[in-house]
């Protein structure tokens, strides 16, 4: 029963037994009713929402989100992106994830979209500049970096001038990444991918490959029945 209304509020399916009732207490109760009161204040339809304690929102306005949507503790969401941040059905953000759309009153970032059913570990730090986009069904584990922006020397050869490019980063659908990747400005990382713990990806990584290091290289292929695990 609990189950089949947790499934109805937010579109997540789990199975639950007698001993798990105090952790969804804990877990998934009190950041529902957390997200409830923030989507009554903002006079935004419920949609499962869950919450949790000491986030700090910038212009939640320009958020847009989908059904069962959780965003962990402490974390740092500022949505002023030109295009504002999207949110799918069921992403999660883990704990303590920061992501900035604008430093002051410098140009606002492009946006932020997060397919249905992605999930981001805790530590996350997203900083948008050009356009970021993670497709659906994505995987990623604790401590993300994405750097969509990159600084460009001056006339004096400096990098402190403030000049920045913005060519965006785009993860494709159902990749997956280990702890502690890092992703810098202008890479497209395809469909199916496979990314090291620890790497860092300078350059795009083709769809259904394995990369690994610092630079990320692409080690090996696999084929789309090996990364769906059929």
């Amino acid at each position: 029963m609990i189950a089949n209304v947790i499934a109805k509020l937010t579109g997540r399916t789990y199975a639950i037994d007698a001993g798990d009732i105090g952790y969804l207490v804990a877990k998934g109760g009190i950041p529902f009713l957390r997200g409830l009161l923030w989507s009554l204040v903002r006079l935004r339809r419920p949609s499962g929402l869950l919450l949790g304690p000491g986030i700090q929102f910038v212009q939640p306005g320009r958020l847009r989100l989908g059904r069962g949507v959780a965003i962990g503790g402490y974390g740092y969401v500022d949505c002023a992106a030109k295009d504002g941040l999207s949110l799918g059905d069921r992403v999660t953000l883990r704990e303590r994830v920061w992501i900035q759309s604008r430093s002051g009153l410098n140009r606002r970032a492009a946006s932020l979209t997060i397919g249905k059913r992605s999930y981001i570990g805790p530590n996350a730090v997203i900083g948008l500049g050009g356009p970021v986009v993670i497709g659906e069904d994505v995987q990623i584990g604790a401590g993300l970096t994405i750097t969509a922006e990159s600084h460009e020397a001056g006339p004096d050869g400096s990098f402190v001038s403030g000049a920045v490019s913005r060519r965006g980063v785009t993860i494709g659908r159902r990749c997956w990444l280990g702890n502690n990747v890092s992703i810098l400005d202008g890479v497209t990382i395809g469909e199916g991918a496979v990314i090291g713990a620890g790497s860092v990806v300078t350059r795009s990584i083709p769809a259904f490959s394995v990369a690994l290091g610092a630079p990320a290289r692409v080690t090996r292929s696999i084929g789309p029945a090996d990364q769906l695990g059929r």
